[in-house]
């Protein structure tokens, strides 16, 4: 949002300047309204270049993690149990947030709905923060009148994501650590210190054995063409990157992980978990099931699997069951679909959802430990290989040399 530079009236021959950040001339001078201020002048700030890459470095710094969100809704609920109006509410959390960003966001929402719409209508207009689901479900409970009751189950269902993906990603530092480590250990070797040697083994025109003479043709390139070989690395990662970020990189590197061993399992099981508590979060708060569909399907984080919600989606549409619609995915498991012809038959699919999502967390929490189980040894076994490989054939030269000096 750009900045706009202020000169308001506070009293009786007092006037104060600043900076403020707003979507409008108009937003801006309507806050400063809000905050008791006359304003005299309100222009568009264009400051110097080092201030506005200061303010993207801060943005950068100040982005708004699902922890954040988190505790926004928790904090809210709170508030709203103890009898607080939503105005008041999004006034005191503003004040007491230490996320600048979040701050803005929660400013906006209590302007907005100080002028007249629903919290869901104001919600709606930050989607990266609240996605559908959340707008939703604030609408719903809105609607209910029973918003406090809403809230809770918003921050239980983000609790439990928060939670979900923290295993998924502790799981995974410790492995990348040592492919980090191991990597880097190796390319320090090959680069720099093996070269060292390979200068006194050419000194003694001695014959030397194969294994040697393959790492030093690797350390003769290594040598020269090392920074070569990190921005050919660099420029890899970056294109595999960009173009992943692609609607056809995606879908592709979505159907490539989904066919890894180990791997592919850990994130179907995620991607069940995941859809089976968004399904039943939504239907449990009154969302229609072909809204609830719609959104669950935008939530997928795998776009294979998001392709196939969608489809489910239209096979309801047309009139089929849920448990049908599921009958005909390619990756949905039979568990699932036997547990949602369950639900329909005794008219409780929201809470068969839930059930379905639980055990999932329980299967995912397994996954991720047997392959952080499997992947530690494997890759300590790769990088000991490796590394042994090249000391033996630093050590097999020495040896014929000094017995042929003895």
């Amino acid at each position: 949002m750009p900045n706009y530079q202020y000169k308001v009236k506070k009293g009786p021959g007092e006037t104060a300047t600043g900076v403020l950040e707003a979507e409008s001339q108009r937003a801006a001078v309507a806050r400063l309204r809000d905050m008791g201020y006359f304003p005299i002048s309100v222009e568009e700030y264009a400051g110097e270049v080092k201030e506005q890459a200061a303010q993207q470095v801060r943005k950068a710094m100040n982005r708004i993690t699902l922890k954040d969100r988190n505790i926004f809704f928790r904090q809210l609920a709170n508030l709203s149990e103890a009898g607080m109006m939503i105005t008041k509410a999004l006034r005191t959390l503003s004040a007491q947030s230490e996320n600048q960003k979040l701050v803005q966001v929660i400013e906006q929402l209590r302007d907005d709905v100080q002028k007249g719409m629903t919290l869901a209508d104001a919600m709606e207009a930050h989607p990266k923060l609240f996605p559908p689901m959340y707008t939703n479900l604030v609408r719903a409970g809105e609607a209910g009148g029973m918003l406090e009751e809403v809230l809770w189950r918003i921050v239980t269902f983000g609790e439990q994501e928060e939670e979900l993906r923290g295993k998924a990603v502790s799981a995974m530092v410790y492995p990348a650590f040592l492919l980090i480590v191991g990597s880097t250990s190796i390319f320090i070797l090959v680069s720099f210190v093996f070269p060292k040697f390979i200068a006194i083994f050419e000194e003694f025109n001695a014959q030397l054995p194969m294994p040697t003479r393959v790492v030093m043709a690797i350390c003769d390139f290594m040598g020269f063409w090392w920074w070569a070989v990190l921005l050919a690395g660099a420029g890899a990662v970056a294109a595999t990157i960009s173009y992943i970020r692609t609607e056809k990189g995606r879908r592709q590197w979505d159907t490539l992980l989904l066919k890894v061993p180990v791997v592919g399992k850990v994130i179907l099981k995620y991607e069940m978990a995941k859809f089976a508590r968004t399904f039943g979060t939504l239907l449990d708060n009154g969302v229609p099931v072909l809204t609830s569909l719609r959104i669950t399907s935008d939530t997928m984080s795998n776009v294979v699997i998001q392709d196939e919600v969608a489809v489910i989606h239209s096979g309801v549409t047309e009139g089929n069951s849920i448990s049908e619609s599921l009958n005909g995915s390619a990756h949905f498991p039979p568990m699932v679909v036997s547990m949602f012809s369950v639900g329909e038959e005794s008219g409780r699919i929201g809470e068969v959802s839930k059930r379905v999502a639980d055990a999932y967390d329980v299967e995912v929490d397994r996954a991720v430990k047997a392959m952080t189980a499997l992947f530690e040894p494997l890759l300590i076994v790769i990088m000991g290989v490796i590394v042994g490989f090249l000391v033996i054939a630093m050590l097999l030269p020495m040896l014929t040399l000094s017995s042929a000096i003895s």
